[in-house]
């Protein structure tokens, strides 16, 4: 019997090998019986280990699933576990085309995650959906394709946090639209991040995946010692590429635990580390401080030194996050040369650019860069940096310009959108209507609504340009706002939103900022906190901001991605102050 199982897999591997898994599935069949993948649950963390062999059996999980045989892409609705992860392998190795859907936490707005949702199930030319079983009896009304159950060993739990948020109502037609043909050698969907409106789906290939782990393993000089441990999940771009795919193709093994773990115990992720023998660490800017802020609370010691790259990704790179994180853990064994950093985007399948490990990021003063901000008074760098920090140089075969607002080339120094020509480049988001190449200029340059500039062949992201706050005329960023506004005592840690609100009578724009109150909300304090982010943003910035709104914890708008969402904390403040501020109106008319 086991000969026979055998030559079936033999065959599904050999069908397979002439589409577009061939890179994954080398890599697993030479990695047999050696671990490449590691789940941890949550929260017991016990870890379930996966060899080579196993994740080519993940297969068999996946052709258990009730899926009709002509459909392709599946949706999987689950938290973090080891069977969310080997559906998604299984179904890519099946020749199915997965896509991992945000399953929603307790920071996530509940308004913003159905809406996502909804969207995103009822827009998606999809086929299938996986969930939990419960979920599926309730899913299944509101969509147009098949919704079936796959059973946890903890469902209850998840599924009762779920149920508090979303229960589809029936559809009132069936659907109807067409479907429009997906590449032969699609090998998954992901997600763009849903900051600045509802995510977008991008179609990764064969090709696109083959070509980003190439020139990654070449800028990173990645060898068979190297090891990755992640607590980011599978719905965001660097979860699922840098952290999943990019060590199964290079044959190196990789361990997960969930965000919400992290999020408690974030001493987690070094003990994970020190444990696997990790070298290789992926994270978003804010976990540097987050971290290094909750280093005395920490349990215990750990040895950090076989780290070679902690790469800052996701967000525009904080020179004193980048400081503070190395000086803390210094005696834990970082070294300063392993901070490291990357520009990334799921339209790109990860990675644009990668520092060198090995090397200091380069640093750019604020004053020697032209149209990237105001003048700052000399006492705001002591809050924010008076540096721009690289996020490193382009992968091989990248094309990158930096295009002013007159529509032309800019020089070194001098900032302006980035746009990019890349061998691994999306063809344009993909709905209902097929892949829509509007984000593309006319000599075919994928415009990224990143607001940067270049120098010395080094790559400086500062922000997105539509959270530019343009007061009259001079560019301020929300990141400097929110991160003077952190400095007041009683301010929740990473939890201040700057926006842009439009003012019709001086024909400009003013700053609005809403802070959450750590700790109990109590309405004397929050007046003082108001005045004392008032004065300290005009003592730093030389600007006065219109509002200033303190508010109690879990207020501030989250993206189904995990991050804070300036356009839907700005609507949120403008619709429960309008009879206050009669002369506001919602920005969703002007920000997408």
């Amino acid at each position: 019997m086991r000969g026979r199982e055998a030559a079936g897999e033999d065959r599904s591997l050999s069908r397979a090998s002439n589409g577009p898994n061939l890179t994954v599935f080398k890599s697993l069949r030479q990695a047999t019986n050696r671990v490449l993948l590691r789940v941890a649950e949550s929260p017991a963390q016990a870890v379930h280990e996966f060899t080579g062999d196993d994740l080519v059996d993940a297969q068999k999980k996946a052709r258990a699933q009730p899926i009709c045989s002509d459909s392709r892409i599946v949706l999987l609705l689950l938290p973090h576990s080891p069977e969310l992860f080997l559906l998604q392998i299984g179904l890519t190795l099946c020749g199915k085309v997965p896509a991992v859907l945000p399953w929603p936490t307790t920071r996530v707005d509940g308004l913003k995650y159905q809406r996502n949702l909804l969207h995103q199930l009822n827009e998606l030319p999809a086929d299938h959906l996986i969930t939990l079983p419960r979920l599926a009896e309730n899913l299944q009304p509101g969509v147009g394709f098949p919704v079936s159950g796959c059973q946890l060993a903890n469902s209850g739990r998840f599924e009762a946090m779920f149920m508090e948020r979303f229960t589809a109502e029936a559809r009132r037609q069936p659907l109807t639209l067409s479907k429009p043909h997906v590449p032969d050698d699609a090998l998954f969907l992901q997600f763009s991040g849903g900051t600045t409106g509802t995510q977008k789906c991008v179609v990764v290939t064969g090709a696109m995946l083959d070509e980003q782990v190439c020139r990654l393993s070449e800028a990173l000089a990645q060898d068979g010692s190297d090891g990755i441990v992640s607590w980011l999940p599978l719905y965001h771009d660097m979860g699922l590429i840098a952290c999943l795919y990019f060590p199964l193709c290079a044959g190196i093994p990789s361990l997960h635990f969930a965000a919400s773990d992290w999020l408690l115990r974030p001493e987690l992720l070094f003990r994970f580390i020190q444990e696997y023998r990790a070298s290789l660490c992926w994270l978003p800017n804010f976990a540097f401080s987050y971290m290094a802020m909750r280093k005395e609370m920490m349990e215990s010691s750990y040895s950090l030194s076989r780290v070679r790259a902690w790469i800052n990704c996701s967000e525009p790179v904080r020179r004193k996050s980048v400081r503070d994180f190395a000086e803390r853990f210094a005696d834990w064994g970082v070294a300063p040369d392993s901070l490291q950093s990357s520009y990334a985007m799921a339209e790109n399948v990860f990675a644009v650019t990668q520092s060198t490990p090995g090397k200091s990021l380069a640093t750019v003063a604020r004053c020697k860069v032209k149209g990237a901000s105001l003048s700052c008074e000399p006492d705001a760098f002591e809050l924010i940096d008076d540096e721009y920090v690289s996020s490193g140089r382009c992968l091989k075969g990248v094309r990158l310009r930096i295009i002013g607002t007159d529509g032309l080339p800019c020089p070194d120094f001098v900032a302006g959108e980035i746009q990019l020509q890349t061998p691994c480049l999306f063809e344009g988001y993909w709905d209902r209507d097929g892949f829509r190449r509007d984000t593309f200029t006319e000599d075919g340059w994928y415009r990224t609504g990143d607001f940067g500039f270049v120098a010395n062949e080094e790559v400086f992201v500062i922000g997105r340009m539509k959270d530019i706050i343009i007061v009259a005329g001079q560019n301020i960023f929300p990141e400097d706002v929110e991160i003077i506004t952190s400095q007041v005592a009683g301010v929740y840690p990473g939890r201040a939103v700057a926006f842009g609100v439009d003012n019709e009578e001086l024909g400009t724009q003013s700053i609005g900022i809403v802070a959450e109150m750590s700790g109990a909300f109590g309405t004397a304090k929050a007046d003082r906190m108001e005045k004392e982010i008032q004065s300290l943003i005009i003592a730093s910035l030389g600007v006065a901001p219109r509002f200033v709104k303190v508010v109690p914890q879990r207020w501030i708008v989250k993206s189904t991605a995990g991050k804070i969402s300036r356009r839907d904390t700005c609507n949120r403040f403008l619709e429960e102050h309008r009879q206050a501020f009669p002369v506001v109106e919602s920005q969703d008319a002007t920000r997408s």
